[in-house]
């Protein structure tokens, strides 16, 4: 890209021609002029010398006086102007003739009558003929042109640099300074007038420019500080409270900060009920008696981060302080607020997270606690501080596997896996007795090779990208049963991990049941497994989707029964099945014999509610005797076959 001229090289190159130009005009006039001037001043010389010579020959040629004519040739001669001179008889005759020797350019011959004249008589005696050249006219022209010329030069330069001078500071210096003032506030800087003396025009617009300026800058900060504040509310956005906390964490990073993030419970009900003006008038009620309450305890302004949502954060303070900050604002919300003279009561959730035990940026900490607060929506009312997850991954670990569960998903990239569940028949180190599979789910991946389920699937929950992968086993894994089946394997179980975003998104039950019919299996060969957390959820639509598993004819397991929320009062009353012991309290079983009285009680538990019992994570021999010999129903793990891929679990079940 070419580079743009400045408004002084533009300048120069218009002004430094121009002056070029008037200073050689001023000089041509100014020779011509002078060699007028020279022409008529070197005639009249001529013109003089020729008289004056003629006269003062006479009396020597009417004597024959030679050496005074020769004497007085000389003198001629001398002048500088004379290249030569010749003195004639009245016959024409040459008498004499002197030359001045040098090669003399620009020659002019002239001729003048010597008359000798006295009282008595007057006669011609011959003529003077001088001959003069122009060289000194010709020298003293061009000196002069060039002491013209040197001296409009000198002006011209003098003149230009006052020009300059004058445009630099009135003109080329006032714009650089209008240009300096934009980029600054561009770059956030405020706004400082453009102080200039400039005069005529340019002083002109300097003042229109600060003036328009000052009212942008007004402008902008008053947006600025809009697009910082909550319309309705007038307290901090997101984005203002973003910026004042990382601010405050630049300023403070050796002082501890608590979050408190306020969910009003059942807001929607507020709309429906009253309206949507009712409605944002109860928020503004809210926010001014947070603030009333908050007011002397908070180290940055109450905000509103949402609908329904505000934050508070408070200095210098701990877990425990903070738990009794959020037991004052639930206090202060028992009191009723009024709606066309209606009492309404307000509920809230409070979600609590510590900079920088749990966060150590503003984003940081503005995840954690709503992600603490999500947390705790299960119980309307209750307040819940942040617990770090053993699963979080860093940011950037996560989008990278979201990327490779894309790729996956959509370019062939997932392998079904089945890992065989035998009986309490079989005999470790002998024969086994097939009772069906797990499926499972692996990832191609072109760099790592074989991704296993532990480092994907929290982020497949996270992302949503459960319910298409938990859909895809699904279908594999009834097809391969299906295969299974025409190959003999006609009674052998198939087993699913089902997620909790799988039963909360809803058609489930649907799904399964449509695939059974496709494929022509029986519902009672299929089991459900899951997890402890997903079966305490007090959610009707969890509850339903048990019942309707249950009325097509599937049967349901409880996963890694004994690393969650174990309820034997939930236990008693759900329908389930089996229960699958986690691998955590088998590791050391046949050598540690708490672990081994744990595990044998929690089978007989299971026998006592009606419920058959699955071991998992069976790696040795001894695993298998003491979990048989406690009366285990069946046993899964490595000592008897790793997870294999679908087609050689087919082949390999065939053959036990």
């Amino acid at each position: 890209m070419s580079r743009r001229l400045s408004l002084n090289q533009l300048f120069m190159l218009r002004l430094v021609p121009l002056a070029l130009l008037v200073a050689l005009a001023v000089s041509l006039v100014s020779a011509w002029h002078l060699q007028k001037r020279f022409e008529v001043e070197l005639e009249r010389k001529e013109t003089e010398l020729l008289r004056i010579g003629a006269s003062l020959l006479a009396a020597p040629l009417w004597n024959f006086d030679n050496q005074a004519v020769s004497e007085l040739v000389d003198t001629l001669l001398a002048d500088a102007d004379v290249a030569s001179v010749s003195v004639y008889d009245d016959s024409g005759t040459l008498l004499l003739a002197r030359d001045a020797g040098n090669e003399l350019n620009g020659l002019q011959e002239r001729r003048e009558a010597i008359i000798f004249e006295n009282a008595l008589l007057r006669r011609q005696l011959g003529y003077l003929e001088l001959t003069f050249t122009r060289q000194r006219l010709s020298e003293q022209i061009g000196w002069s042109v060039f002491f013209t010329l040197l001296a409009v030069t000198l002006v011209v330069v003098a003149v230009f640099g006052w020009t300059m001078r004058f445009n630099r500071l009135h003109v080329i210096a006032p714009l650089n300074a209008i240009l300096d003032t934009l980029r600054a506030m561009r770059g956030g800087q405020a706004f400082v007038p453009v102080v200039s003396q400039a005069p005529g025009e340019v002083g002109d617009a300097l003042r229109a420019y600060n003036s328009l300026a000052v009212q942008l800058d007004h402008a902008h900060q008053e947006i600025a500080a809009q697009s910082r504040r909550d319309a309705l509310t007038g307290l901090l956005n997101r984005h203002g409270f973003y910026s004042q906390l990382a601010d405050w964490l630049e300023t403070y990073p050796q002082r501890p900060l608590g979050i408190l993030l306020i969910d009003i419970n059942h807001f929607r009900w507020i709309n429906e009920s009253f309206g949507q003006d009712a409605g944002s008038q109860l928020l503004c009620d809210i926010a001014a008696r947070l603030e009333q309450q908050l007011a002397a305890r908070l180290c940055l302004p109450l905000a509103r981060l949402g609908s329904d949502e505000f934050v508070a954060a408070f200095a210098d303070t701990d877990t425990h302080a903070l738990a009794r900050q959020a037991q004052a604002l639930q206090r202060a919300m028992l009191e009723p607020f009024s709606i066309f003279d209606q009492q309404v009561f307000v509920s809230m959730n409070l979600g609590g997270a510590m900079f920088p035990q749990h966060a150590a940026t503003a984003e940081g900490l503005l995840k954690v606690v709503e992600l603490a607060l999500h947390r705790g929506k299960s119980s309307p009312g209750e307040y819940r501080l942040y617990q770090p997850s053993t699963t979080h991954l860093p940011a950037h670990e996560m989008i990278a596997l979201e990327r490779d569960l894309h790729r996956a998903l959509n370019e062939d990239g997932l392998r079904l896996m089945l890992q065989p569940i035998v009986t309490a028949n079989s005999q470790p180190g002998g024969r086994v007795t097939l009772a069906g599979v797990e499926a499972l789910v692996r990832i191609e991946h072109p760099e790592n090779d074989v991704l296993p389920p532990d480092s994907f699937i929290p982020v497949a929950e996270a992302s949503g990208l459960i319910l298409p992968l938990g859909a895809w086993v699904m279908e594999q894994g009834l097809a391969w049963l299906a295969e299974a089946t025409r190959q003999g394997l006609d009674s052998q179980t198939l087993s699913f991990n089902v997620s909790a975003r799988e039963v909360h998104a809803g058609g489930l039950v649907e799904r399964l049941a449509d695939g059974l019919e496709r494929h022509g299996l029986a519902p009672h060969r299929i089991i459900l497994e899951v997890t402890e957390n997903l079966m305490l959820e007090r959610d009707e639509l969890v509850l339903e989707t048990f019942s309707a598993l249950r009325a097509l004819g599937c049967r349901l397991a409880i996963d890694d029964f004994g690393t969650g929320f174990s309820s034997l009062n939930y236990l008693q009353h759900l329908p389930f099945d089996i229960v699958k012991i986690d691998r955590c309290f088998v590791s050391e079983i046949h050598t540690d014999a708490r672990q081994a009285a744990l595990v044998a009680a929690m089978i007989e538990m299971g026998h006592a509610l009606g419920l058959s019992v699955t071991v998992e994570g069976i790696e040795l021999r001894e695993h298998a005797q003491r979990c048989l010999a406690s009366g285990a129903d069946h046993l899964q793990g490595y000592y008897f076959c790793r997870p294999l891929p679908a087609a050689e679990a087919l082949r390999r079940l065939m053959t036990l």
